[in-house]
């Protein structure tokens, strides 16, 4: 009895002591932001001991966990802030508050096919954050990255709703198409429109070849990853709001003549040219301002986006469910030149069990957008506004629009255009991918995607019947000014393009001091494009409720139809490895095969390596670290490839209707030809890129500075090379040209926080040099940029000069008598005084084609941005300004070639006599000495500096929030394009790439960017 109370007493003993161990203890407390002491919905806590375990704070910033004996620390983060780690010390309430994040070091960036700590990329890529995106209140992306990122240009193609922009990647890598490759989630996508800015999380911009050669032929010129927001495991459920609206106006207006001031100038042109003056024009102070077209055809427009989120996630998985509408109207045509988007995305990831994953990232778009003729000199708005008489009101007595007696072709009413004008484009888009990922180890994953591009797009077309005749039945107006029989035309155009990848990762760590990361996969992707629509004439109803092609009264017979299609697919194979020794040094080496269905049969694969590598010097047991705490030198060296070079340029496409006569009788034969030979040759478009940088932190990452040093050579550029006539076909697409881009990127910023006030200070620049090297054997420079008032190409491409260069005359002053006409080269027949002196450059007493040179370089000498945020408790402040310098622009937007155009009112300081002027021509109706051919004189200087966005915000306190029971409450006021300060007299000096990559920098009446006020709200719960 006695042993056995041992044994009971032993028993409880070491049950109270299992106990002990076994007991938890619960810790909970609230995470704040330190600077504005708001609470962190979602940071992240984790508990550093013997028993991992973790959680995410609510909607209040609060946590709960349970702690047992072993653990010893508590871990908090949160994305932007630093991490902070806490010791327990046997306390049961622990509030943090967390300090913005100064260095970058360890913040995670997306790469391709995976991600990398920033410290160790020994690649060239820039960083686009949530934040940065959503200051600006734009539509597109590509606006918002504008001036953003060092070595990434960005210009629009049109400031009307729903246009485009150009991005050009260190500089334009081809002739051909230099769009980089866009990625949405790793979805290939063609158009960014779709994209609400409020979904993205980061974009990522991979410059040099080494962080892009992974994606071989797509990635010649340069890859951009946006990645979209997606709730956290953990994460209790938000909702969240944001929502803003504003009004758009024009920010300048061109200095043109009025009425008087036209009069005089009419009645001075016909005395020249020997004819008696107009009558009307007798007495010009009668006529007065007349009408101002420009006041006619721009207005103040409004702009607007909302957006509804719900994010969240459990302990194995995570949402994201988005809703947003956006829409803006034209500030030239106002709901005529409109975009409407809706979209709806859901982001979504489930941990199935310890080894499998699924998840699936899918949007759904519906746009509406309505377009006017842009960026023309024969059609758009602003081109007639520019050019039409200031004689001519806008509607007659009687209220109808009015038409101008002194008007030639393409200049006619402009308002009345535009409300003739019906042309609708409606797309709904299904962008998606479902992936499923396999964990074999912790060292070993699998990720299998599947994606899915699909776009459904419809564009209607209705031109009504009008007439502005004064008398309808003489109908004694222009042709142009009436249109005696409606039109309806109706497209639809299907894009589908899908993709499977897969990828195998494997990451391990050998010792201490050795660490490695392969990733190996291969991709299928095909494309396919269907286009088919029709046309008709002579609708009964002139309304466009009523405007469809089987409604007419005209026989079937009348309908016009067209129909096509074009595919093509890649398949591709991928292997990347990372290697890391001792935390300092950095080895990246890639290799990728593509083959693709659009080169010849010769060549349907392609080879691109690369190769990176970097030292952290500070990791040196020698460095100091002192005030240069982080220093990094990398270098790189790759290949990528340009594939979008259209689906069928190696071989020939048979068309059909190419007639032909035969025989005695000259019978016409409908027949079908091969227009363009064939090249079964046909390879890709090659860029080798050499960069070398480094990367400089200083104060513990307050201060941050980014260098690099880049050669980025395009060879085997496709040009379809002249061919003798007699080979009865156009040329073939060869692989015969190069060019060479090189240049110089900067980067410095600095943070810093002191007690609740916290600012950050940044800016970029880039400096480029382009130059075409090589246009093949015996080939000749290549003319583009159509001038109509000049019936000549004001863009020539040549060897041994930038791209796109301008090429004409050289002014050289006016001649002010007839001796100096006589003493100079002969220029024409009807050279007088008060005419353009033009520069005999090949001194052979002639002015002709052969004393043309170079007069201006469209690509500038280097581009800039510039940030700064200020924040004090609830109140915050940011502005961003943005520019160019060194780029030409040609002004082309009046039409010369008509006779009573109006014009600039700096030809008020016209040559009228000896020493009047020696920069602006006389007037003439007939222009003998072609005044107006393609010379510097339209050649201006397009270098800008744009204050892009000011905005000032204020922030409820926390104390409050708790009040309301709210997560967060911000209003902030925003002005876009506030200032911009340039020597150009256009419209607007941003004019992207609107003609392709041999036409850049023209100005034929380009829509112009709007000045925009906003006025936002922010609400979380």
């Amino acid at each position: 009895m006695k042993n056995s109370n041992h044994w009971i007493v032993l028993f409880a003993l070491m049950l109270g002591v299992y106990q002990a161990l076994g007991q938890e203890t619960t810790i909970s407390g609230t995470v704040r932001d330190a600077t504005t002491q708001q609470p962190l919905v979602g940071a992240s806590v984790l508990l550093k001991g013997s028993t991992p375990k973790g959680t995410y704070t609510d909607e209040k910033g609060r946590y709960t966990l349970e702690a047992g004996e072993g653990d010893s620390l508590l871990v908090f983060s949160y994305f932007g802030l630093e991490t902070l780690e806490v010791p327990i010390e046997g306390r049961t309430t622990i509030d943090v508050a967390l300090e913005p994040r100064v260095s970058n070091l360890d913040e995670v960036v997306v790469v391709g096919y995976g991600t990398q700590k920033r410290s160790k990329i020994s690649g060239s890529v820039s960083v686009i954050t949530a934040e940065e995106i959503s200051e600006t209140p734009v539509l597109r992306i590509e606006q918002a990255l504008q001036g953003r990122a060092a070595g990434v240009q960005v210009a629009q193609n049109s400031g009307s709703p729903g246009g485009t922009l150009s991005v050009r990647i260190r500089g334009t890598g081809t002739i051909n198409n230099s769009d980089p490759l866009y990625l949405v989630d790793g979805i290939p996508v063609e158009g960014l429109d779709f994209l609400n800015l409020h979904d993205i999380e980061t974009v990522n911009v991979l410059k040099d070849a080494a962080s892009a050669a992974i994606y071989g032929s797509r990635g010649a010129n340069g890859v951009v990853l946006i990645t979209t927001k997606s709730g956290r495991k953990g994460q209790k459920g938000q909702i969240n709001y944001e929502g803003y609206y504003g009004i758009q106006n024009r920010w300048r207006k061109l200095d043109l003549l009025n009425a008087r001031e036209y009069a005089i100038i009419q009645n001075e042109a016909y005395i020249a040219s020997g004819r008696v003056p107009l009558p009307e024009f007798q007495n010009p102070d009668a006529l007065g301002e007349g009408t101002d077209w420009q006041d006619a055809i721009f207005q103040s427009a409004p702009i607007s986006n909302h957006q509804l989120s719900f994010m969240g996630g459990t302990e194995k998985g995570s949402y994201a469910l988005t809703g947003s509408y956006f829409a803006q109207e034209g500030i030239v045509g106002g709901d005529k030149a409109s975009f409407d988007r809706i979209t709806l995305r859901l982001n979504a990831q489930q941990d199935i069990n310890n080894w499998l994953s699924l998840g699936n990232n899918v949007s759904f778009i519906h746009l509406t957008r309505d377009a006017l003729a842009e960026n023309n000199e024969y059609t758009t708005p602003l081109i007639r506004a520019i050019n039409m008489d200031p004689v001519t009101p806008v509607r007659k007595a009687d209220g109808t629009y009015a038409y101008s007696k002194y008007s030639d072709t393409d200049i006619t009413n402009p308002v009345n255009a535009i409300e003739q004008t019906y042309d609708t484009w409606t797309t709904n888009r299904v962008v998606g991918a479902v992936f499923g990922e396999i964990t074999f180890s912790p060292e070993l994953k699998l990720k299998s995607t599947y994606s899915m591009d699909a776009t459904f797009a419809t564009q209607n077309i209705f031109r009504p019947k009008f007439d502005l005749s004064n008398d309808p039945v003489l109908s004694d107006a222009p042709a142009q000014e009436k249109s005696l029989i409606n039109t309806v035309t109706f497209a639809n155009n299907n894009w589908r393009n899908w993709q499977w990848e897969n990828v195998l990762t494997y990451n391990r760590q050998f010792g201490e001091e050795h660490n490695f990361t392969f990733v190996a996969g291969n991709t299928l992707q095909a494309s396919r494009f269907d286009y088919n629509g029709g046309s008709n004439t002579n609708l009964p109803s002139n309304r466009v409720e009523d405007a469809y092609i089987g409604n007419t009264i005209d026989p079937i017979s009348a309908q016009s139809t067209w129909q096509g299609a074009s595919e093509s697919s890649l398949l591709s194979y991928f292997g990347r490895v990372n290697y890391e020794f001792a935390n300092k040094y950095l080895l990246a080496a890639t290799f990728r095969a593509d083959g693709s269905s659009r080169f010849g049969k010769n060549n349907r694969f392609g080879y691109f390596p690369s190769l990176s590598l970097g030292w952290i010097v500070s990791e040196e047991p020698f460095w100091n670290a002192g005030v240069l705490n982080f220093f990094k030198i990398r270098a790189s060296w790759g290949q990528n490839g340009n594939n979008k070079i259209g689906d069928y340029s190696f071989t020939s496409v048979v068309l059909s209707g190419q007639n032909y006569v035969f025989g005695p009788n000259e019978t016409i034969t409908n027949g079908s030809v091969a227009l363009v030979a064939p090249n079964p040759d046909l390879k890709w478009e090659t860029i080798t890129q050499t960069d070398i940088g480094l990367d400089l932190e200083f104060w513990q990452g307050k201060l941050s500075f980014t260098a690099d040093y880049y050669i980025k050579a395009t060879s085997d550029m496709l040009y379809a090379a002249p061919i003798p006539f007699t080979a009865g076909t156009a040329p073939p697409v060869q692989n015969i040209a190069s060019m060479q881009n090189r240049g110089w990127e900067f980067a410095l910023n600095l943070r810093e926080t002191r007690g609740a006030l916290s600012y950050s200070i940044g800016g970029n620049i880039s400096f480029i040099h382009n130059e075409v090297t090589s246009l093949g054997k015996g080939a000749e420079p290549v003319s583009a940029g159509y001038i109509q008032s000049a019936n000549a190409m004001a863009s020539r491409t040549d060897v041994g000069h930038p791209l796109a260069s301008f090429y004409g005359f050289v002014t050289d002053g006016i001649f002010q008598n007839q001796e100096e006409i006589s003493s100079h080269a002969f220029q024409s027949e009807g050279t007088s005084p008060g005419d353009i002196r033009f520069k005999d450059l090949n001194n052979d007493g002639i002015i002709n084609s052969e004393d043309r040179t170079y007069i201006g370089n469209p690509i500038p000498d280097f581009t800039y941005g510039f940030t700064g945020e200020l924040a004090y408790k609830g109140l915050d402040l940011s502005l961003f300004i943005q520019g160019v310098q060194g780029n030409e622009i040609y002004n082309g937007t009046v039409r010369y070639d008509f006779a009573f155009v109006n014009r600039p009112a700096s030809v008020l300081n016209r040559w009228t006599g000896p020493g009047t002027s020696n920069s602006e021509p006389r007037v003439t109706l007939s222009d003998p000495n072609q005044n107006v051919r393609v010379s510097d004189r339209f050649v201006e200087d397009g270098s800008y500096l744009r204050l892009k966005n000011l905005q000032i915000g204020y922030s409820l306190p926390a104390a409050l929030l708790q009040k309301l029971q709210l997560n967060k409450l911000r209003v902030y006021f925003s002005a876009q394009n506030l200032l911009t300060f340039t020597s150009y007299s256009g419209m607007d000096p941003e004019i992207g790439v609107i003609g392709g990559s041999l036409e850049i920098g023209i100005d034929r009446g380009f829509y112009p960017q709007a000045r925009t006020f906003t006025a936002g709200i922010q609400l979380g719960l």
